[in-house]
């Protein structure tokens, strides 16, 4: 249960980015096609990477500045990892 009023600033801060970060992604399916398949193949581990370990990051940051650093550097690898992926997978 959440207690403090940073607990639930911090959940607040996430569940709203994680609820623009399902929009912005069931927009750009919709416009992309091909790019609304390919994510359907990526592998679990890079989704839930993006949702579960970036994501809180940059939320964190709204409490801790600093956090903005490791999310920016958490971001480009698994952006990375996930290109090098789809490339060796033949789907881009």
């Amino acid at each position: 249960m959440l207690r403090h009023p940073s607990e639930v600033l911090f959940a607040g801060v996430y569940a709203a980015s994680a609820l623009a970060l399902f929009i912005f992604n069931r927009h750009e399916f919709n416009r992309s096609q091909e790019k609304g398949a390919r994510y359907k193949k990526l592998p679990a581990p890079y989704k839930l990477g993006c949702w579960f370990v970036v994501l809180p990051l940059f939320a964190g940051t709204i409490l801790v500045g600093w956090l903005l650093i490791p999310a920016v550097i958490g971001y480009a690898l698994l952006e990375a990892a996930c290109v090098r992926w789809y490339r060796s997978a033949g789907l881009l």
